[in-house]
């Protein structure tokens, strides 16, 4: 089974969020390492150097205490001066003891142990084998035995010193050398991830470029289906409108002449029944007027398909028996009103304004309540414009213009009729203030068409 586009993408980005943490982690730990290392070495360092420093400063301490010694007159001089030499012997250890711990290994520290005690020993007896010497002698002490020893002491104190030294440099290189190959891996690390980072990038916009690719062909085929879709229904109502128009002629033309024929003969056979029994004359009666209604029956049927005077006088006429026929209809009050409107329109405007209309008006009959209902007719060089509004209980409207609740197709079939000869049809309304709308059609191609319509019915534009 094959593996999904969107599967492959959240995978590489999850491997590609794995792999910065891990860089992350990596980084903070090297970073830690460094750190520690680095702490490690300048503390090893700063420890021998104060283990060092001690040592000096015991050793030299100790020469002047002896010097000290040789020139004090103190009756208890020979007490202090070995009390002075427990103290600094005992500091003198601890730093040698600090000393052989951080280099347990240093031959230089196993010959400076075995030069402070050879040291200490010639110092220790001071207090009683010079305690009566007199000055030639302290001085050839001091010369012959302190001074070469404390020497020797501080030449092995400087190599120690200069091991350190050393050691620190090594230490350093070392460090760095850690320091570059902990790059090395950290920069291995993020290469990977922009290299896998540029992957996913890329495989995204292919994968982005091929969903736009395919979505604006939907798209294109959407408009398709969708302009077909408003062709065939611009092409429906013109075969309704066709059909009402031929069915309108047929009904008023022939199925109406003919029952006016019939209506005639009966006519004529009531005179020629004169003397005939009274049921004779009354079935021949009640059979005209049956004709009579049926033959009004016809027209007003003739009518609601395809008013004839929409085709033989025009819209304003059209409209203005509309609202007689709603008002005797419905006894809704009706006003119309007309300004401008010429016999010769295009018969899609006619038909789209007389339909809005005549949907509005049955609208307002079925829903609005109303008691008054007002249409105006406008026209101008550049447009056609018709208001209706009606004083009924009104609509609540969504945001689009549309009924929120229960809206049927009549309102969106208005709108369809008027995008269909470019026209637009916008609705006011809310709950308790009635209903307002307003058709606008254009009319660029007026002239034209008026032409048009002239040679076709043989009059004059």
């Amino acid at each position: 089974m094959g593996v999904s586009s969107s599967t492959v993408l959240r995978f590489g980005y999850i491997a590609v969020i794995a792999i910065l943490v891990f860089s992350t982690i990596q980084a903070y730990r090297i970073q830690g390492i460094v750190s520690e290392k680095h702490i490690g070495i300048y503390r090893q360092y700063v420890n021998q150097d104060e283990a060092l420093s001690q040592l000096r400063r015991s050793i030299w301490l100790a020469g002047n205490e002896v010097r000290d010694f040789f020139l004090s007159s103190l009756p208890d001089r020979a007490t202090i001066l070995k009390a002075q030499f427990q103290d600094l012997d005992a500091q003198s250890r601890q730093a040698l003891s600090l000393l052989e711990q951080l280099e347990p290994t240093a031959a230089a520290t196993r010959s400076l142990r075995l030069k402070l005690a050879e040291y200490w020993s010639k110092l220790e007896p001071v207090p009683e084998s010079m305690a009566s010497a007199g000055a030639p002698a302290a001085y050839q002490f001091i010369q012959q035995e302190i001074v070469p020893r404390r020497n020797a002491l501080y030449d092995a104190l400087q190599q120690i010193s200069e091991e350190d030294q050393a050691a620190l440099q090594r230490s350093e290189l070392q460090f760095a050398d850690n320091r570059l190959d902990a790059a090395r891996k950290l920069l291995f690390t993020l290469g990977l991830c922009v290299v896998l980072g540029f992957l996913v990038a890329g495989f995204s916009l292919r994968h982005a470029a091929r969903l736009e690719r395919e979505t604006a062909i939907q798209y294109e085929e959407v408009n398709r289906a969708k302009g077909e879709m408003e062709q065939l229904s611009a092409r429906l109502l013109e075969l309704e409108e066709e059909g009402r128009r031929r069915l309108s002629r047929e009904l008023h033309d022939e199925i109406g002449q003919t029952l006016a024929v019939l209506e005639i003969e009966i006519s004529h056979a009531q005179l020629l029944t004169v003397d005939s029994p009274p049921a004779v004359r009354d079935r021949l009666r009640r059979a005209r007027e049956l004709a009579g209604k049926t033959v009004q029956t016809v027209r007003d049927i003739s009518l609601l398909l395809r008013p004839a005077l929409l085709d033989d006088l025009g819209l304003a006429p059209a409209l203005q028996w509309l609202l007689e026929d709603f008002e005797r209809r419905s006894g809704v009050a009706c006003e119309f009103s007309e300004e401008g409107v010429q016999d010769l329109l295009p018969d899609s405007v006619k038909t789209c304004v007389y339909r809005v209309v005549q949907e509005a008006l049955h609208n307002c009959e079925k829903h609005a309540e109303a008691s008054q209902v007002r249409v105006s007719v406008r026209q101008s060089p550049d447009h056609i414009r018709v208001e209706m509004e009606d004083n009924g209980r009104g609509l609540e409207l969504n945001t689009k213009g549309m009924p929120g609740r229960n809206a049927g197709l009549g309102i969106l079939g208005m709108r369809e009729r008027a995008a269909r000869v470019g026209g637009a049809l916008a609705l006011e309304s809310s709950p308790g203030r009635g209903t307002r709308i307003c058709l606008q059609i254009p009319l660029a191609g007026l002239a034209g068409s008026s032409v048009q319509v002239a040679a076709e019915t043989g009059v004059s534009a």
